[in-house]
């Protein structure tokens, strides 16, 4: 049932007395094999983003979006199921870019491996874990990129992102070390991009596998964490402390006062841990019914500022109150696949999550509500909590921005009392650069790498 829809386009202009927003496609636009961007071009892809099997990855996360049709030539109407509060936040995020239908249909599975599209960048070549390359469009219907090619390298190694910064062989760096980063700022040869993102990286506890499907357990190991520590002394000031489930510059945050309910206190996490029944064992670590308090963890190391450092730093502190954690390194990847799986067969998890459109739905239904479970959504927590659900559903169909504010204001209390996240910190989105890199800006979600009008003055 059609309840809500929408044209979308490059002009919007309201229907009175309607929910629709009526434009037009603008005509000058071609996919970079010259098949022509028109109204067709996006039903196709949503219709294949949506309806494929499988479906995108970002289906998930595009809320009650069904497809889309044709009007005309330059005109499509978005629709929805029900009515989608934050519909236009969703359709301008990075992952809904509309793809040559004539493309797809030529390279079948292969053409996420060589994407066409109509930006003022070419996609070259991907050489997996080595190197992306783009190059410019020359036939981009807007202003032409500045640069030629632009080469994304796969370093891995913190230490040699700088080195190939310092001697000339890389222009740009993600994910400088944060140690460098006051050196970088007084040097003139080197500008350094930082903004405040809207990425928040945590520990995620798994709150259906026992023993932290215990709410007790899990407020013990938000107390036996020291957060500041980790922002002092790992992250060094490359990121902010983490006030939530969503970063203050997202629709609907609310501070969540987790340094007042949660203050770093080892006797308050042993005093938790008593109450649900551990106590100490011969070797320190807690023990219940004959059985260690043992947990098993998953991290990647690198795929976020500091990752690594931070899981062994709260390992660590874990220790500290009796709690084993074993933790177990993976390439990204491996991770992912995992943590996207059901079941999954791991208490804690070291994860990011950026709410990339900006919109508090993106992050509070596809996380909390409990059917929302891999791999359907990304509540990799198996949180439940029915008036969670509730909330955010309403919340969804909400056209009233004040009322869904009030609405996530809610649902943040409830789950801040329930946590199944250690939040750690909200990323900066920090980038170094040479001095001849000109024109660049930095964005708050770090997918958003816009580069067509930077150039390099040499």
């Amino acid at each position: 049932m059609r309840s809500h829809s929408i044209r979308i386009s490059r002009r919007r202009r309201p229907a009175p007395g309607s929910t629709s927003t009526c434009s037009r496609v603008c005509s000058r636009v071609k996919f970079h094999d010259g098949t022509p961007f028109n109204a067709e071009a996006v039903r196709f892809t949503f219709d294949r983003a949506l309806n494929g099997k499988p479906p995108a990855r970002w289906a998930s996360l595009a809320g009650s979006l069904s497809g889309a049709e044709v009007v005309d030539n330059l005109t499509v109407d978005v629709i929805t199921k029900e009515p989608y509060g934050p519909i236009l936040r969703t359709l301008a995020m990075y992952c809904m870019g509309i793809v040559s239908p004539t493309a797809v249909q030529k390279m079948g599975a292969d053409f996420s491996r060589a994407p066409v599209g109509t930006g003022p960048f070419k996609f070259v070549e991907w050489k997996t874990n080595t190197h992306v390359i783009i190059e410019r469009n020359p036939d981009y219907w807007g202003d032409k990129a500045l640069v030629d090619r632009v080469v994304f390298k796969v370093v891995p190694e913190e230490g040699a992102r700088m080195i190939a910064l310092q001697t000339g062989d890389a222009d740009m760096v993600l994910f400088p070390s944060p140690a460098q980063l006051p050196a970088l700022r007084k040097d003139p040869k080197f500008t350094v991009h930082e903004t405040t993102g809207i990425r928040v990286v945590f520990a995620g506890m798994h709150a259906g596998l026992p023993p932290l499907d215990d709410v007790r357990v899990r407020q013990a190991l938000l107390h036996a964490v020291d957060r500041k520590a980790i922002l002092d002394n790992i992250m060094e000031g490359s990121a902010g402390p983490a006030l939530g489930v969503l970063a203050p510059g997202v629709f609907g945050y609310k501070d969540m006062q987790l340094d007042r309910l949660y203050p770093y206190d080892r006797a308050r996490a042993k005093a938790l841990l008593a109450q649900a029944g551990w106590t100490p064992g011969p070797d320190g670590i807690m023990t219940k019914g004959g059985q260690r308090l043992s947990l098993s963890w998953l991290t990647a190391r690198g795929r976020y500022p500091k990752d690594g450092e931070i899981t062994e730093a709260i390992q660590a502190m874990f220790k500290e109150v009796g709690v084993e954690a074993k933790v177990q390194v993976l390439e990204w990847a491996a991770v992912f696949q995992q943590v996207r799986g059901n079941p999954l067969n791991h208490h804690m998890f070291t994860l990011g999550w950026v709410t990339s459109n900006a919109d508090a739905d993106y992050s509070l239904y596809a996380l909390f509500h409990s059917k929302q479970v891999p791999p359907t959504g990304w509540n990799t927590s198996r949180y439940a909590n029915a008036r969670v659900d509730t909330l955010v559903e309403q919340a969804r169909r909400s056209l009233n921005q004040s009322e869904r504010e009030k609405l996530y204001a809610e649902v943040q209390d409830i789950v801040a009392k329930e946590m199944v996240w250690i939040p750690v910190y909200t990323t900066k989105e920090i980038i170094a650069a040479r001095a001849g890199v000109k024109g660049f800006q930095i964005h708050p979600v770090e997918y958003n790498l816009a580069l067509w009008k930077t150039w390099l003055d040499k």
